[in-house]
């Protein structure tokens, strides 16, 4: 059922107050590249991954990454660089959305709570990563791997972009804003974002 944002627990109110204060952190700090800084957007960002983010050989290119990508870089060149960097862990979709979104907030995050709700209630149709259960069709045979997320990158984009100019979507950033007013500056894409996590 889709996300009535009136119809949200205090303790899920609780659970974006608490991410806020981390993300405030992290688009503050993002640029100092210190411990502190990588060990808060590890605990907000990466906790899932920690078997592949907790090693060296990893984290330091994904936090140089970070350091060296721009605002308008192109999603699919960060995946692929970060590919090159980080070999025997394939296409890192979510972790390169996570990384974009810290130089650029209005761009959104691929994760796996985003694409469930997405899937299951906005029947926006995704083809990377599928498992059972998934809703919409899978991808046509012989599809690769980089053709599957730049199919699902242009439907995530194209639903925040019809989503932003919705009624819904002015009532979901009313709430938001109601709620959370020492946070209002944060992009509307990330106060979805925020409601969708804390929701599902």
């Amino acid at each position: 059922m889709p996300i009535e944002v009136n119809s949200i627990t205090p303790r899920q109110k609780l659970t974006i107050n608490i991410g806020l204060c981390e993300y405030q952190y992290i688009m503050e700090n993002w640029q100092t590249n210190s411990e502190d800084f990588k060990a808060v957007f590890y605990d907000f960002y990466l906790k899932a991954r920690w078997s592949v983010m907790t090693k060296p050989s990893n984290s330091i290119p994904y936090f140089k990454k970070l350091q060296s990508i721009s605002p308008t870089d192109d999603l699919i060149d960060i995946i692929s660089d970060l590919k090159e960097e980080m070999g025997q862990h394939g296409f890192e979709f979510s972790l390169s959305s996570k990384l974009l979104h810290t130089r650029n907030p209005s761009s959104p995050i691929y994760d796996s709570k985003i694409r469930e709700y997405l899937s299951k209630e906005e029947k926006v149709e995704f083809w990377w990563g599928r498992s059972k259960g998934m809703y919409g069709s899978p991808a046509p045979r012989g599809t690769s791997e980089c053709e599957k997320i730049r199919h699902d990158w242009i439907n995530l984009c194209q639903w925040y972009n019809q989503f932003l100019s919705s009624k819904r979507c002015k009532e979901w950033i009313n709430w938001f804003d109601d709620n959370f007013q020492n946070h209002t500056t944060i992009s509307d894409v990330k106060k979805i974002d925020f409601i969708i996590f804390a929701s599902t």
